[in-house]
């Protein structure tokens, strides 16, 4: 099976193509708040690069956020306009859970945690013992004191806001927290791909009419316009 994978959930552009899960190319571009004049380029670039063509793609699958707002909203349309016009199946893919999967076959808990600006964050807790990991506690947007008081230890912490926060997470020393070297705090979009191929092998194809960006927080203008009524 030929899959179409397209991770824009933070400041990269990353594309993947894949026979099944055995990458046959890849790429990734810093494209941080111009997504969509990268978007298209990079997709045909990358299907060059495997040898592929639009039409040999048998599986989409896009990461849906927490996120970039704009990225995630680029990368959901992207693929139902493909499935819808070239009758491909899609799949998506939570961005927390794709973090995750850089620490693979640990014990202790992992959280995923996003910086969601305002001190606060994505964050889930995952099992990942195994190659697929397991979620033990959902995605949710909390501010980043609260989090840290309620999470469950001993647990390894990734993503950009372990950065972002360090200075907070280091005042909870009496916590059994490590952080994961940054190398590890940016999805891998190969990943993405084991995640949505497992994913579409259980479930199948997801209804490109229900699909959505996953934000877990209203936007700017959201906001805005609840205060102004």
């Amino acid at each position: 099976m030929i899959i179409l994978a397209i991770d824009m959930s933070g400041d990269n552009c990353s594309i993947a193509i894949s026979n099944h899960k055995n990458i046959l190319a890849e790429s990734s571009t810093f494209a941080r708040m111009r997504h969509l004049p990268k978007i298209m380029p990079q997709i045909d670039f990358t299907l060059k690069q495997a040898n592929i063509g639009i039409k040999d793609v048998e599986l989409l699958c896009a990461v849906s956020g927490p996120g970039s707002w704009t990225g995630i909203r680029i990368a959901i349309t992207m693929i139902k306009v493909f499935s819808h016009t070239l009758s491909i199946p899609c799949i998506t893919v939570n961005s927390l859970e794709s973090l995750a999967c850089n620490l693979r076959f640990v014990n202790p808990i992992v959280y995923s945690i996003l910086d969601a600006a305002r001190h606060q964050v994505y964050c889930a807790g995952y099992n990942c013992e195994k190659s697929i990991p397991e979620t033990i506690e959902t995605p949710s947007l909390k501010p980043i004191h609260s989090f840290l008081d309620h999470m469950s230890t001993p647990a390894i912490l990734l993503g950009d806001a372990t950065i972002r926060y360090a200075e907070i997470i280091s005042q909870h020393s009496e916590k059994e927290i490590l952080l994961a070297p940054s190398t590890m705090n940016q999805i891998n979009i190969s990943h993405v791909i084991e995640i949505g191929y497992e994913k579409f092998l259980t479930n199948g194809s997801d209804d490109i009419h229900e699909l959505s960006p996953v934000y877990l927080q209203q936007t700017d203008a959201e906001r805005n316009l609840n205060k102004n009524r």
